[in-house]
């Protein structure tokens, strides 16, 4: 049984031995994958090929080592070897390495090309963890449109749509991601928090610019700990209008106060 070590240094990939495969092998020849640490956390799938059209994948273990699939030795020739990784919302790729499959004794003629179904399961729980982070409200609707094309990217390299059953879950799927961007811009629309604002009060106004806020604009102070102390001994009165507001203060605040400001609008 051949063993092909493979030295990952952040993308780039090369090969640490000389091993002899010949076609037609198949759940025998294997690879060993040794990321540095800029891979850590990822989870992580091997790309092989003989040819671009027919490309095998085969996701690792916790060893970071994989079988070589059957349908990409399953002649004599060239094979590249590749590894990309997944980790929430990025993913990182490798260059390629090639070994010369040998001549061998029968032919591998007759083994499927299709991929395996541990790939598509790392890509639906993929999915399903962008999803989530979708349901925190923590991106904005671009970014949101921006991963969804990334992981399309993915799944059609893997030629994922091809297959009927697979493809209606992550219809289901998408469905759900579309919502969770309309709904995240109807919020992005309405509310907008501005973070960690210096409050400076002179002759008891403060006049704070941004062109979020509009003149229906609510908008709700909130001040830090530090600063709470000095602005809750006043009657600090905020008013908006078309690209700033002014807070207005009862008493003379010296001091220079935080807050952020939730800006509500109709």
């Amino acid at each position: 049984m051949a063993q092909i070590k493979l030295l990952l240094e952040k993308q780039l990939l090369t090969i640490q031995n000389q091993e002899i495969i010949a076609s037609g092998d198949s759940n025998f020849d294997s690879c060993k994958f040794i990321f540095d640490e800029s891979w850590d956390g990822f989870t992580k799938t091997g790309v092989f090929y003989q040819d671009q059209a027919n490309v095998q994948y085969a996701v690792l273990g916790n060893d970071d080592t994989c079988m070589i699939p059957a349908a990409a030795m399953a002649r004599a020739g060239r094979m590249y070897i590749g590894v990309f990784g997944i980790k929430d919302t990025a993913v990182v790729t490798s260059t390629l390495c090639t070994i010369d499959i040998k001549e061998g004794a029968i032919s591998g003629g007759n083994v499927s090309t299709e991929p395996t179904d541990d790939v598509f399961l790392a890509i639906i729980a993929q999915y399903q963890r962008i999803a989530d982070l979708m349901g925190q409200y923590e991106k904005t609707a671009a970014q949101f449109n921006t991963v969804m094309t990334e992981q399309n990217n993915i799944l059609e390299t893997l030629n994922a749509f091809d297959v009927e059953e697979i493809s209606e879950r992550l219809d289901l799927i998408e469905d759900r991601i579309i919502n969770y961007t309309n709904l995240a811009k109807e919020i992005q629309n309405r509310e907008i928090i501005i973070r960690d604002v210096p409050i400076k009060f002179v002759n008891k106004v403060c006049r704070i610019e941004n062109d979020a806020i509009t003149a229906n604009s609510l908008c709700d102070v909130y001040f830090d700990e530090y600063s709470f102390e000095l602005a809750s001994k006043a009657l600090i009165m905020p008013v908006a209008h078309d690209g700033y507001m002014e807070l207005t203060s009862s008493i003379d605040i010296m001091d220079e106060l935080t807050a952020n400001i939730l800006v509500r609008r109709s």
